[in-house]
């Protein structure tokens, strides 16, 4: 079904108001695009009387079935922005309540039966990317998940197909932060080829910012991931999901006259039932959990607890026995090879001001990460358990100057076992981290075309390792023998113009500041050398986005971001001196950069035909140290993949019925050409195989009743099976011929899903 459009929905601001609101209909839409019935759901005075006054003159392109047109019930949030006029006096909007029951109107008759559709604004940040779950449910690969979607975003580089670990603008994974709700988390997805961390029912939006990000968002070099989860419902609602690989479950119901609500989410995830066919010795177990406890104390105060956790672990089990050839007879019992899991417990105080909100929140967290053999000789563990306090403003001052600040105070204990002291118990010893900052932003429309954010943070990280002061000093934590502090200044600025109704000009600069990081997001494991200083990184970009015909959307963006001081043990410990020495390699710190150009042609899967088309050509580049001369040697990046190319399209076939499929391509990894088994210039200069592989989704819904609904899915990542080069291997060849490299490939790494959905 292809939902209505708004043709002319017009409402002016209010005269005599202040701040900004936002009113939430119901509509009925006839299948002439009129407005048959209306209902108020939220919104106060007078922005309701202003949307009452304006309904008449509503119209839109009606809804279709099968090409014809059909009457639809539609939810439409009218979002009210401060007007460009005189300072107006002070009107407090009033309190959000559920809808009283409306009589019951005698309506035209309606042709055909009635939809429900959600129809939603959206507020886009500077140089930011929305990505709703409404619109990536059709999209093929991404398994209904709007996390599974980044690695569809210009200036992603995935590090192997369908790994949920990214490379953003020339940044390792490790360097992007991840938030659900302005609560940092570790990680956002299963381990392998896992869906998200969170359910995906419970996300109502995610914001990707692959630089140029808003002050409230810091202590990260690279990209930025923020998550949003839904409000709270005004009925019992719930949906349930069965797959293959895991099974799925969401509840929710409002009490107290609505001025509550409870919602409970979870999944749980069987892959052992598939993994023993390709890998008898593997298995694999994941689950994860939500649950969101609101009510609404005074008509401008809410209290809201959120607790959410994940788990993950993979084992395997050795040969115990070998005939006389070496090969295995018998095998062991099955030891933990991989064991992560991160828990996190929020509770926020949500105080609305007029025109704004002011937000006071504590949260309570603990990681725990198991790598190696499940044995006390070679496991290596980590456990952080964390506390953060944290205030957030959002103020409108003027109708044209928006406030927003914020600070929290983070203290971290790392605790860190490992049976032998030469390897990461160095870089991250047992420890106290704590930090602290703020931030300031303020949104100012100069003028009517013009807006500018500029915004600068302030924070400072300290760390002292854990029984390495003698004394009873309350300065012990700073002043201790192993205790570092580090400040850090971070200005940022971003522009939007609007150059034309359909052409507007968008510019961000930044510069931010990360303590060392891992290579790869594990929850609790992070390096503890703050002693050399904080990474760095500048951040610029120029670009455009224009509203085209048939209700594309184009966005192209020109990118240089620079790292400083960087941890990058894809360069500091990659091959690209194959068979050198290169010690301390996890915590060896490098310079690198990122340019290039983005683009994102856009129509929303919302409609009867949508799809994404991005394309990123950019060249990333490391500064390595060579072992023989020691001076710094520029080289391409490990992950420098100079073409990626993404294109989806979904299809409402009618009837319930929903298509897709996607493709995907990128160019192959760098390596380095041996001779003798010593590298030789140029470093890096050499190209695998380019990879390439096509996804597809078919789905048919029926719905039951008026809220249920139940679906069957197909879905596929990698149907064409094709395999992956990961790495060169180098076999040694007489001088004066260069040795002959040829490609080591994984996979092929496909993920086959079948699904009933169920909601009501």
């Amino acid at each position: 079904m292809e939902p209505p459009h708004a043709r002319d929905v017009a409402v002016v601001y209010p005269e005599g108001a202040h701040g900004q609101a936002v009113v939430v209909i119901e509509l009925i839409v006839g299948d002439d695009g009129h407005v048959i019935d209306s209902r108020v759901l939220a919104g106060g005075e007078p922005f309701l009387h202003a949307v009452r006054a304006a309904l008449p003159t509503f119209t839109f392109e009606p809804a279709t079935r099968d090409a014809k047109p059909v009457a639809a019930r539609i939810r439409i949030e009218i979002p009210f922005r401060e007007a460009v006029v005189l300072p107006p006096p002070r009107v407090e909007i009033l309190e959000v309540v559920p809808p009283k029951p409306v009589p019951p109107k005698v309506l035209p008759a309606v042709k055909g039966p009635i939809e429900d559709v959600h129809v939603r604004g959206k507020r886009t940040e500077i140089g930011g990317t929305i990505i709703s779950k409404e619109e990536v449910r059709d999209l093929p690969g991404a398994f209904g998940d709007a996390f599974r979607a980044i690695d569809m975003m210009p200036g992603v580089v995935p590090i192997v197909s369908g790994l949920p670990f990214f490379f953003v603008r020339g940044a390792p994974p490790g360097n992007t932060g991840y938030f659900l709700d302005d609560v940092r988390v570790p990680l956002l997805y299963h381990l392998a080829l896992g869906p998200s961390v969170v359910h995906p029912s419970l996300i109502e939006r995610v914001d990707f910012y692959p630089g140029g990000y808003p002050a409230e968002y810091g202590r990260f070099t690279g990209g930025i991931v923020a998550g949003e989860t839904r409000g709270p419902s005004s009925r019992v609602n719930g949906e349930a999901e069965v797959r293959l690989f895991d099974a799925g479950v969401l509840g929710e119901a409002p009490f107290a006259n609505g001025k509550g609500d409870a919602l409970v989410a979870g999944r749980y995830g069987y892959p052992a039932l598939l993994v023993p066919l390709f890998a008898p010795n593997t298995q694999l177990a994941y689950w994860d959990y939500q649950g969101r406890l609101s009510y609404r104390v005074a008509p401008r105060d809410t209290l809201t607890a959120f607790v959410f956790g994940s788990f993950d672990e993979l084992d395997e089990r050795n040969p115990a026995t070998y005939d006389q050839q070496g090969n295995p007879l018998t095998y062991g019992p099955f030891i933990p090879l991989f064991r992560t899991e991160f828990h996190r417990a929020d509770l926020r105080w949500d105080h609305s001001l007029v025109g704004g909100r002011l937000r006071t929140a504590i949260t309570l967290g603990l990681d725990d990460s198991l790598v190696g053999g499940g044995t006390d000789n070679d496991s290596v563990r980590v456990q952080a358990s964390s506390i953060q306090l944290r205030t957030e403003l959002d103020k409108t001052l003027s109708p044209n100057l928006r406030l927003r600040a914020g600070a929290d105070a983070l203290l971290y204990n790392y605790e860190f076992t490992e049976a032998t002291q030469d390897g990461l118990s160095l870089t991250s010893p047992s420890r106290n981290d704590v930090i602290f900052g703020g931030y300031s932003d303020v949104v100012w429309r100069i003028h009517p075309r013009v807006e500018i954010v500029p915004g600068v943070r302030f924070d400072v990280f300290t760390s002292r390792s854990s029984g390495t002061v003698a004394t009873d000093s309350p300065l012990a934590l700073l002043l201790g023998e192993k205790a570092t502090a580090q400040p850090a200044v971070d200005p940022r600025l971003a522009a939007r113009v609007t150059v034309s109704p359909r052409l507007t000009w968008v510019g961000t600069f930044g510069i931010t500041h990360q303590p060392p990081s891992f290579a790869a997001p594990i929850p609790g494991v992070e390096l503890g050398s703050l002693a050399d200083g904080l990474q760095s990184a500048v951040q610029a970009s120029q670009g455009f986005e224009a509203k085209l015909f048939w209700d594309l959307e184009l966005k192209g963006t020109f990118f240089l971001q620079s790292y400083f001081n960087m941890t990058n043990a894809f360069a500091s410990c990659s091959s690209i001196f194959s068979g050198l020495p290169n010690l301390d390699c996890v915590d060896a710190r490098t310079q690198g950069r990122s340019l290039g150009i983005e683009l994102l042609l856009r129509r929303s899967f919302s409609k009867r035909i949508g799809g994404w088309i991005s394309y990123t050509f950019s060249r990333s580049t490391v500064e390595v140290p060579h072992p023989l001369s020691n001076e710094a040697t520029n080289v391409p990046s490990n992950f420098d993949r100079p073409n990626v190319f993404n294109a989806a399209l979904a299809f409402d076939l009618g009837v319930g019925w929903h298509a897709g499929t996607r493709f995907t391509y990128y160019t192959g990894l760098p390596y380095t050409q041996t001779a003798q088994g010593l590298p030789i210039a140029p470093y890096n200069g050499y190209r695998l195989p380019d990879f390439w592989r096509i996804d597809v989704r078919l789905e048919k819904r029926w719905r039951l009743g008026a809220h249920g609904q139940i679906a069957v899915v197909l879905e596929g990542l990698n149907v064409t099976f094709n395999k992956e080069a990961i790495a060169a291997q180098c076999q040694l060849k007489p001088a004066p011929s260069l040795d002959q490299c040829t490609p080591q490939t994984i996979g092929p790494v496909s993920v086959p899903s079948i699904g009933i959905e169920g909601k009501y």
